[in-house]
């Protein structure tokens, strides 16, 4: 399958059968109220939409299918969502089980099921043996002050902001320990969302983070709204210029339909991550009746990205309306594949200096 446009823009190679990249809605309660989720309660009713429907999480059996599937290709398997993921309670079987079957796994998590108690800190050990290729810590702060603003408990302000944030930045630490010990190659990340909270403070936390910690990266990531499926306004946006022109952008093609396809508790398939409410999942079959791979190559995914390739992704729903891919945000050359190279670029430096061993990294083929 070569969808092939603009000599600039296609299918990624290594996308021409698979995607390179399965997102997964692993659940959808958390036990934080971050202020800049979607998912929070006062932000959108998307997981009452689930409650309702008894789809807090994510299929084991479901899970499993996928696996099978993503393990010859290599393909990622991105553990995200509406929630914490840790909070599954079978998390570290199926990631267990996505490991031992070939795939990749990138866990995204706000490292709180991690310890500091012994039952979190097992939980941790058990991740890392695995050897889940990366966890992003969503930590999105440098300092006690800011993490209790923009990642408080649910229900309110954390009684000890102090505690609150110590036992956090132990996990990150506890990760980067249990790595050097078991001598696994799982990449350790933090990631710092752009807004108007950590003004004046980014820089600071970065090498907070960086230098202090010695985390393999820092990833900054822009504000997003989420549009019309939050009511998150744009202007909490630390880049007060990012979404300024947004009726005369010029975007190029949007990368998500030519790199990844998102997968929720129900099996339904949405069109990218910005349509993190699954409209657009009635223009999909289901996973738990088909494969990715037919999903993949099918007419739907063609007919979007022939579109976006000849210029016309601004006639699309939900594309026209997508502030994202406008600002520029979802871009071909800073994203995820970035994160890897530089991560792994900083895992083998670290492995061999603190461990002797000199390991082999993967790394994607493009940037």
């Amino acid at each position: 399958m070569t969808e092939k446009g603009n000599g600039d823009y296609g299918l990624r190679p290594g996308a021409e059968e698979f995607p390179l990249m399965v997102v997964l809605s692993i659940l959808y309660p958390c036990n934080y109220g971050c202020p800049s989720c979607p998912y929070t309660d006062s932000n959108s009713s998307l997981r009452r939409f689930y409650r309702e429907r008894e789809a807090d999480l994510f299929p084991p059996s479901l899970w499993q299918k996928i696996a099978d599937e993503c393990g010859p290709y290599g393909a990622w398997m991105r553990c995200t969502g509406g929630g914490e993921p840790m909070l599954h309670r079978n998390m570290v079987e199926m990631l267990e089980y996505a490991k031992a079957r070939g795939a990749r796994v990138w866990l995204n998590t706000n490292g709180s099921m991690f310890g500091p108690d012994a039952a979190g800190r097992t939980r941790l050990e058990r991740v890392v043996n695995a050897g889940v290729d990366l966890i992003e810590f969503s930590m999105d702060a440098g300092d006690a002050e800011t993490y209790a603003k923009v990642r408080p408990p649910r229900g309110g302000p954390p009684s000890d902001p102090e505690r609150w944030w110590a036992d956090k930045v132990s996990n990150v630490r506890s990760a980067l320990d249990y790595r050097r010990q078991l001598r696994t190659t799982t990449r350790v990340v933090v990631s710092i969302i752009r807004q108007e909270a950590i003004e004046g403070r980014l820089d600071a936390a970065v090498d907070m983070w960086l230098k202090d910690v010695g985390v393999d990266e820092v990833i900054t990531r822009k504000f997003l709204s989420w549009d019309d499926n939050t009511t998150i306004p744009l202007g909490k946006a630390l880049d007060k210029h990012l979404y300024a022109k947004l009726e005369t952008a010029q975007a190029p093609p949007c990368v998500w339909p030519f790199e990844r396809l998102n997968v929720d508790t129900l099996g339904r398939v949405s069109l990218c991550g910005q349509d993190i409410a699954f409209r657009t999942a009635e223009l999909f079959p289901n996973v738990n009746d088909v494969s990715i791979k037919s999903i993949w190559q099918g007419e739907t995914f063609r007919w979007y990205r022939e579109l976006h390739l000849a210029g016309r992704g601004a006639e699309t729903f939900p594309c026209r309306g997508c502030s994202a891919w406008k600002a520029g945000i979802r871009d071909w050359k800073h994203g995820w594949l970035k994160v890897l190279k530089t991560s792994g670029e900083r895992l083998k430096e670290v492995m061999e200096r603190d461990t002797g061993v000199e390991v082999d990294i993967y790394q994607p083929k493009n940037e």
